[in-house]
């Protein structure tokens, strides 16, 4: 191989970095920041997206959250029959203390179902872990 082609060929992964940090830097300058925090009513479905973490609690029964971001969203069920659907990149977690909850996630990031006493349930057919804390034999 000549000179000049190794040098071409040396140079590739710096310009393939450079072009990676460039895309990246671009997709968080026009992503929104997912900072939200607040309740949630049932009926209404609360959505975590952007960059950045996101806390939702239910204000009542049967909440419906969504997490598609890049970064960690956390919601509140206290009073359970809550739904959480996760296509993110980062963690997922709901807690479910009022029973009844389950999670579908589809994304790379982890999904953790915590406080459930029974009727739980998480499917997960992405690239992340799953997990359930509920040891009742009607959840899974």
């Amino acid at each position: 191989m000549s000179k000049s082609k190794r040098i071409v060929l040396a140079g590739m992964p710096l310009v393939a970095g450079l072009a990676f940090a460039l895309v990246m830097a671009l997709v968080h300058a026009s992503a929104p920041i997912a900072e939200a925090k607040g309740g949630c009513k049932p009926g209404k479905p609360c959505v975590c997206s952007g960059v950045g973490a996101c806390s939702h609690t239910c204000a009542g029964v049967g909440c419906s959250f969504e997490c598609s971001g890049v970064g960690a969203c956390n919601f509140s069920c206290p009073k359970g029959k809550c739904t959480a659907n996760s296509t993110a990149v980062g963690s997922v977690t709901l807690s479910c203390p009022g029973n009844g909850c389950k999670m579908t996630c589809s994304g790379t990031g982890s999904c953790t179902l915590t406080g459930c006493k029974k009727d739980c349930s998480v499917e997960c057919s992405g690239t992340g872990s799953c997990s359930n804390d509920c040891k009742d034999k009607s959840c899974r």
